[in-house]
């Protein structure tokens, strides 16, 4: 943040004569500890639209309005030790005049006047609402009842699909539908989230970070059950040399299991994968490790040692291509592929304590 903050050269905005303008009328909420004269900029990324010196405790900002978009204003205090330096708080840019209070801690700012922000802050508190009563809920489930557990959570994701794909409705051409598309994206099947882009105004859709997960769901459609495998090359823990294809698609069912060394319910899976190597592995089955997204590999190579994971592994680091050629976009997964390479089946079936029962009523069958 630090490193545009001070290139004042980068003002894109001196005047907003004869366009939609954004005007933000400010006011501190802690003023007396808020230096006169500090200035504050409204910023766009990386680009810094306006500034404006903070005087008797109120400033004021201007920007082109566009509502698919969220400025950030901010406030940098070089005297200040670097984790006090910043107050940073988002606004959607809507047309017309708001006022809002600005503080140091997000949860304390507000804003009004503003149709578009108003409307966010009511679908936040709606969100919260919703994971205030899970976590109570969750909180009450004993440890041990993973039936009670998942069905709990399925409630509370429906919910807030259900939250979500209604604020959409009500927003398809303002930043609120990629907002609130971000809470369900993973959940959408490739048909229900082109149904919503088709909806929404091209902005949501080109939003890179959406247009890279509905590319990973076609990927996962092309590597469905029933589909042949991809190949994707890494390393071995040792650092050899190694492909998908050096162990899938040589006669035995391959259990393949997408994880990082950092990652929690990863690492949950662990005893269960133990559990059906040691059980099942021979000449029918084998597990596969794929350490994914894990920098150098020496974390993973740690992990291996600390959680007694003895199977083959296949080391590919940051690159992305294996989990993009599979439509993954989060870990674990588990994928099963049949002697001849096939994509037998995958998701949620081969996790937790039905792993064991799942695959071995495959390979005995």
């Amino acid at each position: 943040m630090k490193k545009y903050l001070y290139l004042f050269a980068t003002l894109i905005l001196a005047a907003a004569c004869g366009q939609d303008t954004m005007t933000v009328k400010g006011t501190i909420a802690e003023g007396e500890t808020f230096p006169e004269d500090q200035l504050v900029y409204l910023c766009d990324g990386k680009t810094v639209l306006d500034s404006a010196a903070v005087v008797n405790g109120t400033f004021e900002l201007k920007a082109p309005a566009n509502p698919e978009k969220r400025y950030n204003i901010v406030a940098n205090f070089r005297e200040r030790a670097p984790r006090d330096r910043n107050w940073n708080y988002g606004v959607i840019a809507e047309k017309g005049v708001m006022q809002v209070i600005f503080a140091p801690v997000p949860l304390n700012c507000s804003v009004e006047g503003s149709r578009i922000n108003q409307a966010v802050a009511e679908f936040d508190d709606q969100i919260n609402a919703i994971t205030k009563e899970y976590r109570e809920k969750a909180a009450a489930i004993d440890d041990d009842d993973e039936e009670a557990g998942e069905a709990l959570y399925e409630e509370t994701m429906g919910k807030i699909k259900e939250a979500s794909l209604a604020a959409i409705e009500k927003n398809p051409d303002n930043y609120i539908a990629r907002y609130a598309l971000q809470n369900v994206i993973y959940d959408l099947s490739l048909e229900e989230l082109d149904g919503i882009l088709a909806k929404c105004g091209k902005f949501v859709s080109e939003d890179e970070a959406i247009s890279r997960i509905r590319n990973c769901k076609v990927a996962e459609q092309e590597t469905a059950e029933g589909k042949p495998f991809v190949d994707f090359a890494g390393k071995t823990p040792e650092g050899a040399d190694i492909k998908l294809s050096d162990i899938v698609g040589k006669g035995r069912w391959v259990l393949t299991d997408f994880w990082a060394s950092w990652c929690g319910p990863c690492m949950r899976e662990i005893p269960n994968i133990k559990k059906t190597h040691k059980e099942l592995s021979g000449d029918k089955f084998t597990v596969l490790g794929v350490a994914v997204w894990d920098g150098d590999n020496s974390a993973s190579v740690k992990k291996m040692a600390e959680m007694e994971m003895t199977w083959p592994q296949i080391f590919v680091g940051e690159d992305k291509n294996p989990t993009d050629m599979y439509g993954i976009t989060g870990i674990p997964t588990m994928i099963l592929f049949a002697p001849d390479g096939t994509i037998y089946k995958r998701g949620e079936s081969l996790r937790g304590a039905k792993m064991m029962e799942t695959v071995r009523d495959i390979i005995n069958q």
